[in-house]
């Protein structure tokens, strides 16, 4: 199988000239489910701002598809990236706030309706369409984010530490049921986090970030049975 998204020797720097990230090299298949795992300040979120277009890098290239990706702006990617912060419109309810996508796109409104049916039936938000976002839990909001995520079919799908507003008791739970609706979808899932029990649940590959470099690459029983140096020993907590 040829690899969709493939990134070549990818760096940015800071206004200072420091680097964020140096020398990045990735490439995956359809339906691959890559966890980004790293430290606070490890380049995570710049490699998905970069994936997303929402950035540009000083050198190196992007390609989806064998299309080069760099000079493509964000809203014609077709990529979904969640952020943390879910990011949910506050005066739209549930309906609206998973339509808002399809909208933008001027889709029809049985496009929207059907679309909308379809992502509350996965996220398991059947019956929370009137509902407004000041009602629902930290966990529903989560869900809600992750269906406005979805609508518009993405062609790549981007979470940024998608469960870190969230309790730990709810995390883990919510975790089993992310895990399990983002492997009903054969496309490219990039899960960022700074937890490696989140990260070997999300991911059949894992990156090991620090300070802007791939420390190491490899499935998660790879990563636990041979880490590469004793950083990603430590950090995996071996």
């Amino acid at each position: 199988m040829e690899n969709e998204l493939v990134i070549e020797q990818i760096n940015k720097k800071f206004d200072d000239g420091s680097l964020i990230l140096e020398d990045i090299n990735l490439r995956l298949q359809q339906g691959t489910k890559l966890s980004v795992l790293g430290p606070s300040g490890s380049g995570k979120t710049t490699l998905l701002r970069l994936i997303a277009g929402l950035e540009n890098p000083d050198s190196g290239t992007i390609l989806f598809k064998g299309h080069p990706m760099n000079d493509i702006p964000p809203h014609k990617r077709n990529f979904g990236l969640m952020f943390q912060e879910f990011a949910l419109f506050p005066h739209l309810n549930v309906f609206n706030n998973i339509a808002f996508g399809l909208k933008v796109k001027g889709k029809s409104k049985a496009e929207i309706n059907s679309q909308v049916k379809e992502m509350l039936l996965l996220t398991g938000l059947e019956g929370f369409q009137t509902r407004h976002i000041d009602d629902l839990s930290g966990g529903e909001r989560q869900r809600v984010a992750l269906a406005r995520t979805l609508a518009p079919q993405p062609s790549l799908l981007m979470l940024d530490e998608p469960l870190s507003s969230l309790d730990r008791v709810l995390r883990k739970r919510l975790l089993i049921d992310l895990t399990d609706i983002i492997s009903r979808l054969n496309i490219i899932t990039i899960f960022v986090t700074h937890d490696h029990e989140e990260a070997f649940a999300a991911g059949n590959m894992v990156i090991v970030m620090n300070q802007g470099r791939i420390e190491q690459k490899g499935s998660p029983d790879e990563l636990v049975q041979t880490p590469k140096n004793q950083w990603v020993k430590e950090f995996l907590g071996l």
